[in-house]
């Protein structure tokens, strides 16, 4: 397996200029942990197996994970108002404020503004400032009417385990989550990454070009952390996954319920364009008949991926320091699931639109982080974008993209380093939809 995966790296690290990567495999009950390239193109230094990299959203499971705790501590209820626990909370949608629950914020489906990263210092009171501010942020949709990335809902749920146990949401992770899983190497703040092998981010210098450098800065507003703050590497990730599939528990330690494991691998909503379902954390794709559980994260510079198939008692986690890591997780993941499992990881199938179709999808989108133009091109899309990035504050204009119909409304990028991803239009009123989800 090791030549295979090792030429099927090498060729998408030099495809996508990507400067380093760590692979972790469960399956059979074995680990194999690999590394290739370097931590930094300014240092040179070596990757490890070991290695730290920022794994983005995927700390929304870690996040969901420590809920559940909870649920099954009798401290939180999932479908109870969330002012129940923090009744200062203020929300733009009296109807949302009202009723928002952690079912809501662990599914996206909240309908609030989720790309909120504005930072309120590193104090143990950052969570609770950003929250005050939610009182600005738009309802975009009806609460609970439609699933959309949603950010600011997990913070929303970090806040309130910090309520509840009188703890930092970070001190709360890691006495529940980090120390019974044995997860050493699983930090927040960038002064703990430094006592590791710990990689820094990368990003294009010119989105139409190859060459990349090094991402500043490296920290995330500490108030992110409960949807996007961890710091790990590809083994913890392999034990929180094996802890997952293996209902709760990891080694002979029932760290959470066999009950509170299968609902969040259960479907709770349909996922847009991001996956077949959504659980409580989890994305939920399904390939030949088995169930795939995963996230996926992107933080600035770094690009990751974490998936398990539970029947197959089987995980792989993908950690890369690039902006383009998508694109090698994406080609490694299909390789693996095909070579070890014998699983076709395949596109869906395309479909014809009729010209008034597309003509009708056709036009401009926006939110505050970026504006989207869609025209009609062949026998799809195209989609320009212009986007300003909430964590670095950097504006780009990459390539355009060319789609084609893979539904009604969902469309499948062709081109670049987005290659396989979904873009899908939803709202409105007749054929022209109002809304575009364009990775969330």
């Amino acid at each position: 397996m090791s030549e295979s995966l090792d030429a099927i790296v090498a060729e998408q690290m030099a495809r996508w200029t990507v400067p380093g990567v760590t692979v972790g495999i469960l399956r059979d009950g074995k680990r194999s942990l690999h590394a290739w390239g370097v931590t930094s193109l300014e240092t040179g230094q070596p990757a490890r197996p070991d290695t730290l990299f920022q794994i983005g959203s995927i700390s929304k499971v870690f996040c969901a994970t420590l809920v559940m705790l909870l649920v099954d501590e009798g401290k939180v209820d999932l479908d109870a108002p969330i002012v129940t626990y923090l009744p200062d909370l203020r929300l733009a949608d009296e109807t949302a404020q009202a009723g928002v629950t952690l079912r809501h914020t662990l599914t996206h489906t909240s309908g609030i503004y989720g790309d909120f990263f504005d930072d309120f210092g590193m104090g143990d009171d950052a969570l609770a400032k950003s929250v005050e501010a939610f009182r600005t942020l738009r309802q975009w949709t009806p609460l609970g009417s439609s699933w959309a990335y949603c950010n600011v809902g997990f913070n929303l749920a970090g806040a309130v385990v910090e309520k509840v146990l009188g703890l930092t949401f970070e001190q709360a992770m890691r006495e529940r989550v980090f120390e019974p899983l044995g997860l050493d190497d699983s930090v927040y703040f960038a002064h703990e990454a430094i006592v590791h092998s710990a990689a820094v981010g990368h990003t294009l210098i010119d989105p139409a070009g190859d060459a990349q450098e090094i991402a500043r800065s490296y920290p995330l507003p500490r108030c992110v952390n409960p949807a996007g703050g961890i710091i790990s590497t590809v083994d913890d990730l392999l034990s929180f996954a094996q802890m997952h599939m293996n209902g709760g528990k990891l080694a002979d330690r029932q760290v959470l319920s066999a009950a509170s494991a299968t609902a969040m691998q259960e479907k709770q909503t349909i996922a847009g364009n991001w996956a077949d379902e959504w659980g409580i954390g989890w994305d939920i794709r399904w390939v030949d008949g088995e169930k795939l559980i995963g996230h996926g994260g992107t933080t600035n510079g770094f690009q990751a991926r974490l998936t398990a198939v539970p029947g197959r008692d089987y995980a792989i986690a993908m950690l890369t320091n690039s902006g383009r890591g998508a694109a090698l997780y994406n080609a490694v993941e299909k390789w693996a699931l095909a070579d070890n499992l014998g699983m076709d990881l395949r596109d869906p199938e395309r479909v014809a639109l009729t010209d008034a179709q597309l003509d009708a999808i056709a036009g401009h989108y926006s939110q505050p982080q970026a504006v989207y133009t869609v025209s009609v091109e062949d026998d799809g899309l195209r989609l320009e974008a212009t986007s300003i990035s909430a964590l670095s504050g950097k504006r780009t204009t990459p390539p355009a993209d060319h789609l084609v119909p893979v539904g009604e409304r969902e469309f499948l990028v062709t081109t670049g380093a987005s290659a396989g991803r979904r873009v899908d239009f939803f709202g409105g009123d007749g054929a022209r939809p109002r809304f575009i989800r364009n990775g969330g």
